[in-house]
């Protein structure tokens, strides 16, 4: 089916305009709160004043934890808002998802709040690169890359 390096860059390129295409639709989504689509970060920077008083979901790192404030970004714009109705303890650098009521253009009401140590990402991205490493060994070991044709192709038994 896929035999020639043409299709094989046909079936690709359709795969990567597929994947872009969804980003585009995903990205143009407005906020909608009867579909649990409450306005973000991007909606808070732009536009923050239209949204006083709604139900907002913002996500971002924690600057200060006395008294608790996050910095929000969108783009190359941030902007550090006041978090009021925590009982968790935070500490400085955790990365947080705020879900409850914007009160005013700096403060936002929660209601619920999601909180991931920064140490979590450290571990996140030690794992990968050592499981990806791992893979490429692998790959290396079993495999060769044919040129002419560009395809991997399984390393003949070295036993027999």
């Amino acid at each position: 089916m896929l035999d020639t390096f043409k299709h094989r860059l046909a079936v690709v390129i359709i795969l990567i305009v597929i994947l872009i295409s969804l980003f585009v639709w995903y990205g143009s989504l407005q906020p909608d709160p009867d579909v649990h689509r409450y306005p973000g970060d991007e909606h808070l920077i732009k536009n923050r004043h239209e949204y006083v008083g709604d139900e907002v979901e913002v996500g971002g790192k924690v600057v200060s934890t006395s008294p608790l404030m996050i910095e929000i970004e969108y783009g190359d714009e941030s902007r550090e808002l006041y978090i009021t109705g925590v009982d968790e303890e935070l500490n400085k650098n955790d990365r947080v998802t705020v879900f409850g009521t914007l009160e005013d253009e700096n403060t936002i009401a929660a209601s619920e709040i999601i909180a991931k140590p920064y140490i979590n990402y450290v571990y996140m991205y030690a794992v990968s690169v050592v499981a990806a490493t791992w893979i490429l060994f692998r790959i290396r070991g079993q495999f060769r890359w044919d040129k002419e044709n560009w395809i991997f192709i399984k390393r003949e038994d070295q036993d027999g």
